[in-house]
């Protein structure tokens, strides 16, 4: 498998992570980003390193940063943990949202247990805010094209959001999408990174193409 690589300097790299694959090494030795990419693009000089600065899902394909240092590590954790990156994705889901446009605000639990995200309505014991918005961009056969632009970014979260206003992920089934897609994939995209560049202090903005499969070409 060939990771597309979409922006690579000597301090990172922002890579359109295939749906099925996952972020970070597990404990069962599965295929991962960063050992494909070790792989793909040879060995790191000096003391240089490839580690993720945050992570997707392993259904969820889309930009993913890495961090060939670790002072640049540092740097872009800092700025995911004070909200400084902007990150957009795309979603196809089975239903239309009840309106075109909103703000979901929720509280959210992890269940380790069930290794799901539980939705409330209002504050809770152990819960977290929310919070995302979403643009309808366009609809066909029956299914809705959204956008969404991640305010807060937990465990499950978009996934968890949509399907608890009605609107699950085509292919989700862990949140109820009655609708089969590729294993080990959902129609969820991560479609744009935007961030400050840790060194160089220029903003740098990324875009990752869709998959290349019937279902979203209904939306090229």
């Amino acid at each position: 498998m060939v990771i597309p690589v979409l922006y690579n300097d000597r301090y990172l790299l922002v890579v359109n992570k295939p749906q099925g694959l996952l972020s970070e090494p597990d404990t069962a030795g599965h295929d991962n980003v960063a050992d494909l990419l070790l792989r793909q693009l040879g060995p790191l000089r000096g003391n240089n390193i490839l580690r993720n600065v945050h992570r997707l899902d392993r259904a969820v394909s889309g930009t993913l940063l890495l961090a060939r240092k670790a002072s640049v590590l540092k740097l872009l954790t800092a700025q995911f943990a004070a909200r400084q990156i902007t990150k957009k994705y795309q979603a196809i889901v089975s239903a239309a949202p009840p309106q075109r446009s909103a703000e979901l605000r929720h509280w959210l639990v992890k269940d380790n247990s069930l290794h799901k995200a539980i939705i409330y309505d209002k504050p809770g014991k152990s819960a977290d805010e929310v919070v995302l918005r979403y643009d309808t961009l366009k609809q066909s056969g029956g299914k809705t094209l959204i956008e969404i632009a991640l305010i807060t970014g937990k465990y499950h979260q978009i996934r968890a959001q949509l399907a608890h206003i009605g609107c699950p992920i085509i292919g989700d089934e862990k949140y109820g999408s009655a609708e089969k897609y590729r294993p080990n994939a959902i129609t969820l995209h991560a479609c744009s990174l935007e961030f400050l560049h840790p060194i160089d202090r220029v903003s740098v903005s990324v875009q990752a193409p869709t998959p290349a499969d019937p279902l979203w070409d209904m939306f090229a």
